[in-house]
């Protein structure tokens, strides 16, 4: 469970006592520090570390919406105030909402759900996207071993006890047999069609009685691979 660090920025005693009240009923959420002078809450809310600021509007030395104004980089702030003036100014420099005092905890508690999902939202915006490693796969290429990136590979074929393959680049000679190479290959998702020849089956893009096509190319179907092929193939269609 997510915990969310909140603040209370409060100078009435009564209602700084229901918003702790409230806040402790939600085991989500936790009181971080209480503070009376918006002034001394300054240094907490400008390292980053606070959630959900609950705030006053109307305070000694500065007020809530002055305090916000300060803030480079302010949490989800919920103001709560006996004024209704406030909230056009509210909205404007972005607080997530404003309770008229006094509220009822449903009230309070969608304020707070409205602050979640925000936070939830700007997490997940921030977040960078997994990048897949690319899979690779070294073969014998006399000897030395060669790093073939498995994507780029667009087919193998036979060439009696060695292997030709084509990718990306030039075609390169394998010193290893088709059949050592379907053994190797069969885990990273590629299918022998004929005795001569291997493709990657993420790359089929039809059949026909006599050939598996990659996009524009078209590779021999030998009459022994055929059903094997056809099965798999109708497979990838009901996907």
């Amino acid at each position: 469970m997510t915990v969310y660090r909140c603040v209370i920025l409060e100078d009435d005693d009564i209602a700084q006592k229901i918003l702790e009240t409230n806040i402790k009923r939600l085991p989500h959420l936790e009181i971080v520090q209480v503070f009376s002078n918006p002034i001394e809450a300054i240094p907490l809310l400008h390292q980053g570390k606070v959630d959900i600021l609950f705030s006053d509007v109307e305070m000694p030395e500065i007020s809530g919406l002055d305090l916000i104004k300060t803030l480079e980089a302010p949490p989800q702030i919920i103001l709560t105030t006996s004024h209704s003036d406030y909230s056009m100014e509210a909205f404007d420099v972005g607080v997530t909402d404003y309770l008229l005092k006094p509220f009822s905890f449903e009230r309070f508690l969608k304020a707070v759900n409205r602050a979640i999902d925000n936070i939830n939202i700007k997490n997940k915006a921030s977040q960078k996207p997994v990048v897949q490693e690319e899979q690779i796969i070294f073969l014998k290429a006399g000897r030395e071993s060669l790093k073939f990136f498995v994507n780029d590979i667009q087919y193998i074929e036979a060439l009696g006890a060695y292997t030709r393959i084509f990718s990306k680049e030039k075609p390169v000679l394998i010193s290893e047999s088709i059949s050592d190479l379907q053994i190797k290959l069969q885990p990273l998702n590629f299918i022998r069609v004929h005795k001569s020849y291997i493709v990657p089956r993420f790359k089929v893009t039809g059949i026909s009685s006599r050939h598996v096509i990659l996009d524009k190319l078209k590779i021999p179907l030998g009459v022994s691979y055929r059903e094997t092929i056809e099965k798999l193939f109708e497979e990838k269609s009901n996907l």
